[in-house]
C-alpha cells in the first residue's frame, strides 16, 4: 500500500510540474485564402462598419477558416460541408469563440467544413455591377476547395449550410449547382425574399452601409418586383431542388441558450427570428414540399443569435448532412436568371443575360429550355455544342456530335 501511495504521489507531482492536460480539440482550424477573379470582390465590399467587434473590414483578398477533422489525413478523402455566415459577418464568424465556436459546435464533425467570405453580398451576382459573389462561389471557392483538399467526388459527400444570410446562400447556390450538393441546410435563413413588398431592395441597404457607399435601393437585385430578385428567391425557386434534401431550422422569438456565453441584442434579435425569420422558413417549405422535395423542418424556441444557430447546426449534422442522395436523375426543371451554369452534366450560355426568369428542363432525353430574351448554347458532353434560339427543345439522343479522336 505504501509503495501504491508512493508511486501515485510521484504522478501528482509529475503533473503539478508539468501543468494542466492540453484541451484536445476534435479538429484543426486553419485560415487560408481565396482571391477572386479581376475584379470580382473589390476590397471595399470585405468586412463590416456595423459589426466591427466580430468582422472588422480587412484588406482582401477575401480568405476562409477551415476545419480539419481528427486525425486528418491528406492521403485520404473526406466530405464537405460549406458553412456560410449571415450578413455583417465574415469568414472568421462560425470560429469566433464567443459566435459560432465551431470547434465545440461541431466536435466530431466526420468531414472537413470551410467557411468562406461571404461579407454581406447575399451570395449573389449583383444587378449591374458591383461584387460578383455566385460567380465567386461557383467559379473559384469551390474549385479551390476541391483542388487543396482531397474531397469524396459524389454529390452525397456535398453540403452546403449557412444562418440567416447565409441560410438564403445554401438554397440558393445548393439549386444553381444541384449535381454538387447533395444535402442544404437553412439556419434560420432568410429564404423568402418575397414576405413585404421592396424586401430585396431595403436588404441592399446593409452591405452600402457595411462599406461606406452611397446608397442604391437596385444595386443587389434590381428593380423593385422585378424577375431579377425573383430569380434568386429561394422560395420561387423550391423546384430546382427537388432531388436534393433539404433541412430548415427556425425560432419563434423567445430567447433560448446552449450554455454558452453568445453576443446578442434583444432588441433585434427576438422581432428578427419571431417575424421576419419564422415566417420565411414556413413560407419556403410550403413551396418545397409542393415541389415534393425531401424536406426535414424543425422549428423551435429561440431568437436570432447563435444560441440558436449553434443548436440549429447541431442538429443538421445529427440529421445526416451526407445520406444518400440521386447521383444522376434524368427528369428535373431548374428556374434561373443565372447568364451561364452547369446543370447535371449539360451547361449553358446565353447570348445575353436573360431578361426573365428562364427555365430549363429535362424529361428523359428531351431537354426544354424556356423564353430568356436570347438565344443559348447548350454543352452537352463529348465535346458536343449546339446554338439555339429561345425557347427551345433538344432531343438529346439525336444531336450529333462530333466523333472522339482515336
Amino acid at each position: 500500500m505504501r509503495i501504491w501511495l508512493l508511486c501515485v504521489g510521484m504522478v501528482v507531482s509529475l503533473a503539478m510540474m508539468l501543468g494542466p492536460a492540453p484541451t484536445a480539440h476534435a479538429s484543426r482550424l486553419t485560415e487560408i485564402t481565396i482571391p477572386p477573379a479581376p475584379g470580382q470582390i473589390p476590397d471595399l465590399w470585405l468586412g463590416s462598419v456595423l459589426n466591427a467587434k466580430h468582422a472588422a473590414p480587412y484588406p482582401g483578398p477575401p480568405r476562409a477558416k477551415v476545419l480539419l477533422p481528427t486525425g486528418y489525413d491528406p492521403s485520404k478523402k473526406y466530405p464537405l460541408l460549406i458553412l456560410l455566415a449571415g450578413a455583417s459577418s465574415d469568414y472568421r464568424t462560425w470560429s469566433d469563440d464567443v459566435l459560432g465556436r465551431i470547434q465545440v459546435t461541431a466536435a466530431g464533425f466526420p468531414g472537413i467544413i470551410v467557411m468562406p467570405e461571404g461579407a454581406t453580398g447575399f451570395y449573389t451576382d449583383w444587378w449591374r455591377g458591383g461584387p460578383r459573389w455566385e460567380s465567386y462561389y461557383l467559379d473559384v471557392v469551390i474549385p479551390e476547395i476541391l483542388r487543396r483538399y482531397p474531397i469524396r467526388p459524389e454529390r452525397r459527400w456535398h453540403a452546403i449550410a449557412g444562418m440567416s444570410m447565409g441560410g438564403l446562400g445554401a438554397a440558393y447556390l445548393g439549386g444553381r449547382l444541384p449535381q454538387f450538393f447533395g444535402s442544404i441546410a437553412v439556419i434560420s435563413g432568410v429564404v423568402d425574399m418575397n414576405l413585404f413588398p421592396g424586401m430585396p431592395n431595403v436588404a441592399a441597404l446593409v452591405p452600402e452601409i457595411n462599406a461606406k457607399q452611397p446608397p442604391d435601393l437596385n444595386a443587389v437585385y434590381g428593380p423593385v418586383g422585378g424577375f431579377y430578385a425573383a430569380g434568386h428567391n429561394p422560395t420561387r425557386l423550391a423546384a430546382n431542388l427537388s432531388d436534393t434534401r433539404v433541412f430548415v431550422a427556425s425560432g419563434d422569438g423567445v430567447p433560448t441558450s446552449d450554455g454558452y456565453a453568445t453576443d446578442n441584442n434583444l432588441l433585434t434579435d427576438i422581432p428578427t427570428e419571431g417575424a421576419l425569420i419564422r415566417p420565411a422558413s414556413d413560407s419556403y417549405v410550403r413551396a418545397l414540399r409542393a415541389a415534393r422535395v425531401d424536406v426535414t423542418y424543425q422549428p423551435h424556441a429561440g431568437i436570432h443569435d447563435f444560441a440558436n444557430f449553434r443548436r440549429e447546426l447541431r442538429d443538421a449534422i445529427a440529421w445526416n448532412l451526407f445520406a444518400p442522395v440521386p447521383d444522376d436523375p434524368s427528369r428535373w426543371v431548374n428556374d434561373t436568371v443565372a447568364a451561364r451554369g452547369a446543370l447535371w452534366g449539360v451547361g449553358y450560355r446565353f447570348d445575353r443575360a436573360p431578361d426573365r426568369v428562364v427555365r430549363i428542363a429535362r424529361d428523359g432525353s428531351s431537354l426544354r429550355v424556356g423564353a430568356a430574351g436570347s438565344p443559348v448554347t447548350l454543352t452537352l458532353g463529348r465535346g458536343c455544342a449546339v446554338h439555339v434560339p429561345t425557347p427551345a427543345s433538344v432531343d438529346l439522343h439525336g444531336v450529333r456530335c462530333p466523333a472522339r479522336p482515336s
